[in-house]
C-alpha cells in the first residue's frame, strides 16, 4: 500500500510528542535567554522528541522570527573554493573554520546560481540563511559591499576594504609596515639604490598598501635618501628589460611584489651571469598567486592568511552579540622571513658614476 509522502515533523508535532507547550520547544531551540526557565529534563525531553521525529529546524524560520542560526556563510567574488591545500584561499578557510568551530558557530559556504557571482537577486540575498558572513576577494563588487552595508547585514571583509560612504568592518594584513622593515633592511645592509616592481594592477588595495610601505622607508644614520623607482609590467616577458634597467642605473636592491616576479628575476639574473644576493638583492612581499614554487629560500614577508581567518571570524562574531555594529577595521602583523635572498651589494654599495653598468 502507497501511504504518500511522509509529513515533515513541525515544532507543533514536536510539543505534542513532548507534552510541552510550542513556546518551550521554540526556546529550546533557539537558545534564547528568556525569563521562562526550562527544566535540564523538561529540555531533554524535547531534544530526545526531536532526535525520535527527525526534527530540523526552518533556518529561515528561525530568521524571521529574530532567532540566531549560529551560522556563520563564507562568501567569495571568484570561483576560488580550494580542491587542494596549496589553493590561496585554503589558509583562509582553514582558520576561519577552527574559529567558528571554537565559537560555536557553524560555516555555510554561499556560491552563486547561474554562473554569475551575485551578492544580491532580486533585490535580496541568500546570505540571510547566517547570521553574518565573511567575505574574500581579489576582485570584489564594490557595489554590493555598500548594497549589503546599507542592507544592514552583519559582515566583515577578509583584507583591506575602502569603499564610498560610511566604512565597513574588514581585517587586513599589514602590508604596510612589512613592506617598509624590508626595504629599510635593504638600506641598513648598504643598498644605495634600491627599486620596487610589480606585474599587473598597481590599484588594487593590497598592491597600493605595499607601495606605500616602500615609498615610506628611510636610511637610518645617513643623509636622508627615497628609495627609487616603481616599475609597473605588464607580464614576465618584461622583466629581461627591467633587469637591464636596473643594471644601467646602479640598482642593487629589489623589492618584488610577487613571488612569480621574484622567481622570473632569479632565473633571467643566472642567465646572465649574475648571482642573488652578491650582485643583486631581492625581498618578495607574499603574493604568491601564479608562483612556480622554485624552493628559494626568498627573504620576504608572509601574508598570515590563517590568522586573518580566524581574527575575522572573532570580529564578526563580536559585532552579532554587540549592540552597537559600528564598523571596525583590525590589521593582522605580516611575519618576515629572513631568508637568504639579501646580502650586503658587491663593492660596497657605490652606484657607477655614470649611471651604467660598470
Amino acid at each position: 500500500m502507497n501511504r504518500g509522502p511522509v509529513r515533515r515533523p513541525t515544532q507543533a508535532d514536536i510539543a505534542r510528542l513532548a507534552g510541552v507547550s510550542q513556546a518551550t520547544v521554540s526556546l529550546v531551540l533557539n537558545d534564547r535567554d528568556s525569563d521562562v526557565r526550562i527544566s535540564p529534563a523538561t529540555r531533554q525531553r524535547v531534544l530526545a522528541a526531536m532526535r525520535e521525529w527527525g526534527y530540523v529546524a526552518n533556518l529561515s524560520a528561525r530568521s524571521l522570527a529574530g532567532g540566531r542560526s549560529r551560522i556563520i556563510g563564507v562568501y567569495t567574488f571568484e570561483p576560488v573554493f580550494p580542491t587542494t591545500s596549496v589553493d590561496f584561499y585554503f589558509p583562509f578557510l582553514l582558520g576561519m573554520e577552527q574559529q567558528a568551530a571554537e565559537l560555536g558557530y557553524d560555516l555555510l559556504l554561499f556560491t552563486s546560481a547561474g554562473g554569475q557571482r551575485q551578492i544580491f537577486r532580486d533585490g535580496t540575498t541568500r546570505l540571510s540563511l547566517a547570521d553574518g558572513a565573511l567575505l574574500l576577494g581579489r576582485y570584489p563588487n564594490t557595489e554590493e559591499i555598500e548594497q549589503l552595508r546599507d542592507f544592514g547585514y552583519p559582515f566583515v571583509y577578509v583584507g583591506h576594504r575602502e569603499v564610498s560612504g560610511p566604512p565597513v568592518s574588514y581585517v587586513a594584513a599589514d602590508y604596510t609596515s612589512a613592506t617598509q622593515q624590508l626595504t629599510e633592511r635593504l638600506f641598513g645592509l648598504g643598498h644605495e639604490h634600491v627599486a620596487y616592481a610589480r606585474i599587473g594592477d598597481g590599484d588594487l588595495q593590497p598592491s597600493r598598501d605595499r607601495e606605500k610601505g616602500f615609498r615610506r622607508a628611510v636610511p637610518s644614520g645617513r643623509e636622508r635618501r627615497l628609495p627609487g623607482p616603481v616599475w609597473t609590467l605588464e607580464s614576465t616577458e618584461d622583466v629581461e628589460g627591467l633587469l637591464a634597467e636596473m643594471r644601467r642605473g646602479g640598482i642593487t636592491g629589489l623589492v618584488a611584489e610577487q613571488d612569480l616576479l621574484a622567481e622570473e628575476i632569479l632565473a633571467v639574473a643566472h642567465r646572465r651571469g649574475l648571482s642573488v644576493p652578491g650582485d643583486l638583492s631581492v625581498v618578495a612581499l607574499g603574493d604568491t598567486m601564479g608562483a612556480r614554487g622554485t624552493g628559494t629560500d626568498w627573504t620576504r614577508l608572509v601574508v598570515p592568511r590563517e590568522e586573518m581567518g580566524r581574527q575575522a571570524t572573532r570580529l564578526l562574531v563580536r559585532l552579532l552579540e554587540a549592540d552597537d555594529r559600528e564598523a571596525v577595521s583590525e590589521n593582522v602583523e605580516c611575519p618576515l622571513a629572513p631568508g637568504t635572498t639579501v646580502g650586503p651589494p658587491a663593492g660596497g654599495g657605490e652606484a657607477p658614476r655614470n649611471g651604467r653598468e660598470s
